[in-house]
């Protein structure tokens, strides 16, 4: 006799994708509804940096999987992978370009919102956590050489990082795996990044003087103007604010502190470097320091607001661990049962 238990034709992991589409489509939509002038013209920004940027990308990851994996047949293991993955690849690209687009609408509407009152505690959380304020702990390592490492770290190499991982995950054979990260990634970004971003808007030190009227965080100015390469920061600094003053919804638009986004996914993808390997986990998590590190450093963000992070990311990642544990479970008892 065969038993078969449920009356859902769907797999547990596709039930679990489709209430993932679902949450995601729910917060998107929301965006739109909250500033549709904005959502739909970051929509269009945003498209065009896909467009060009995504295929180098995509290249660059099929290429280098091909050069490890597919040494002796690389041309053949380039066909087979696009071939077998390219639905998966595509599905998971629309989310990242959806849910990029709502969190950059949310967070550029967060002032008109909730303004900005935070960073007057946060700057004194800090300095009664530390006992000093902690660029001043982060700039005792002040050198030309070691800022370029910090800068590019977090300026450039970051923004690879989160890129690649999605991509990486786009064309995981892992299928529980990738649900399992990217209900992280989503959960991260509607918890922490528009969430709790809201509830605590701040400004950070980069632009206390400039919110707050006071000269709270001169000596970080004074430091960072003494390195050659601070234009790294100044200028994407000036960017924002200036985006910001002018109300236009551009490409990376919007002010928010608290939480760390940077440290988030750094964190986050830490986490699935770990879970893939003892070395790249060591590695993630190095350069995930470095990202905390350099959140303070550059001023952009207080250091309770990397901690903040990485304590909901933790939780994230633990709460998403369990629910592949559900999926094996369902299939499990969705199988036949011989007696």
């Amino acid at each position: 006799m065969s038993l078969t238990i449920g009356v859902r034709d769907y797999s547990p992991s596709t039930r679990w994708s489709l209430r993932l589409a679902l949450f995601m489509a729910t917060y998107v939509a929301g965006a739109s509804a909250l500033s549709p002038q904005s959502f739909f013209h970051l929509m269009l920004v945003y498209a065009q940096k896909f467009t060009v940027g995504i295929p180098i990308l995509f290249i660059s990851g099929v290429c280098s999987a091909a050069l490890i994996y597919g040494r002796a047949e690389p041309t053949r293991y380039v066909v087979d992978l696009v071939r077998g993955r390219w639905r998966a690849c595509l599905l998971v690209l629309l989310f990242f370009f959806a849910s990029l687009t709502a969190y950059s609408t949310y967070k550029m509407a967060i002032p008109s919102v909730v303004p900005f009152y935070a960073d007057n505690w946060l700057a004194d959380l800090d300095e009664w956590l530390h006992g000093t304020a902690p660029w001043e702990l982060t700039h005792r390592l002040d050198s030309n050489t070691w800022s370029i490492v910090v800068f590019n770290s977090y300026e450039v190499i970051w923004f690879f990082q989160w890129f690649g991982t999605m991509l990486f995950v786009s064309l995981w054979s892992d299928k529980i795996g990738r649900i399992r990260y990217l209900w992280a990634a989503a959960l991260t970004l509607c918890i922490l990044g528009t969430i709790l971003a809201s509830a605590l808007a701040s400004v950070g030190p980069i632009y206390y003087h400039q919110f707050v009227g006071e000269d709270r965080f001169s000596g970080l100015k004074v430091a960072m103007d003494g390195l050659d390469y601070s234009h790294m920061v100044r200028e994407p600094a000036a960017y924002l604010l200036t985006a910001y003053q002018s109300g236009r919804p551009d490409l990376g638009g919007g002010i928010s502190a608290m939480p760390s986004m940077h440290v988030a996914f750094a964190t986050l993808n830490a986490y699935l470097l770990s879970s893939l390997n003892i070395w790249l986990g060591i590695l993630g998590w190095i350069f995930a320091a470095l990202i905390m590190y350099g959140s303070v450093y550059t001023g952009w963000h207080y250091a309770v607001d990397g901690y903040v992070s990485i304590i909901v990311v933790s939780v994230i990642w633990w709460v998403t661990g369990r629910q592949p544990a559900q999926i094996e479970t369902q299939f499990a008892i969705r199988q036949p049962i011989e007696g």
